[in-house]
């Protein structure tokens, strides 16, 4: 696995690696959405996690909604709100590369809570409890479940390349919380390696099914 230095001279090479693995993948799941069913898919993969106790083991849980081919864990954040889990769902801010997660009310409908927004995703509604990132935060355990395009088994992650999670994480570790982070993919998007930088932050598990 190569990783490569800040401002080496390789960054051009690694970003069209990238591109280009980024455009395979998203054929490869196009190739694999018209051959297997992603709600028996998607459950597969929810009950290697839940067999984890992760969840159980969490005070808190991030999660996300899936968009066009990705893996749903939908059903992991109704498990996380029954069990008492504060679970909240990431909300892009208008015309910057950052996000914030938004508390769930476990008393509401699910869907009410939702949205369509930025990029056509689905997103919790701004008028929800915001999850501050904060020093209140040091000792807490969070789960954050990732989604992305490509992983290794080593925990390597290729995202769609605008960064919302790896800064986002990156603010979430300087709390002081104990984080777990566990990517949430298909079988087919597993790969033997993947170009990373110094900005990639590795997953500690992978879950696909």
């Amino acid at each position: 696995m190569t990783r490569w230095p800040a401002g080496g001279s390789d960054l051009p090479d690694i970003f069209e690696e990238k591109k280009a693995l980024r455009k395979k993948m998203a054929e490869r799941l196009k190739a694999f959405a018209a051959t297997h069913s992603l709600a028996d898919s998607s459950e597969a993969v929810r009950r290697q996690l839940l067999k984890s106790g992760l969840i159980e083991a969490s005070d808190i849980v991030l999660g996300y909604l899936f968009h066009g081919n990705e893996a749903d864990c939908s059903a992991l954040l109704y498990h996380a709100l029954e069990k008492g889990k504060e679970t909240a769902l990431p909300r892009v801010i208008p015309g910057t590369s950052r996000m914030d997660f938004y508390f769930l009310d476990g008393s509401l409908n699910f869907g009410d809570q939702i949205e369509c927004g930025s990029f056509g995703i689905s997103e919790p509604l701004s008028s929800l409890e915001k999850f501050e990132v904060s020093p209140q935060l040091a000792g807490k355990r969070i789960l954050m479940i990732v989604p992305g395009l490509a992983f290794t088994k080593d925990g390597r992650r290729l995202g769609h390349g605008k960064g919302f999670y790896d800064r986002y994480i990156e603010r979430l570790k300087k709390t002081g919380a104990r984080i777990t982070l566990a990517g949430f993919c298909f079988p087919c998007q597993l790969v033997s390696e993947l170009p990373v930088d110094e900005h990639d932050l590795p997953m500690d598990m992978v879950f696909c099914g």
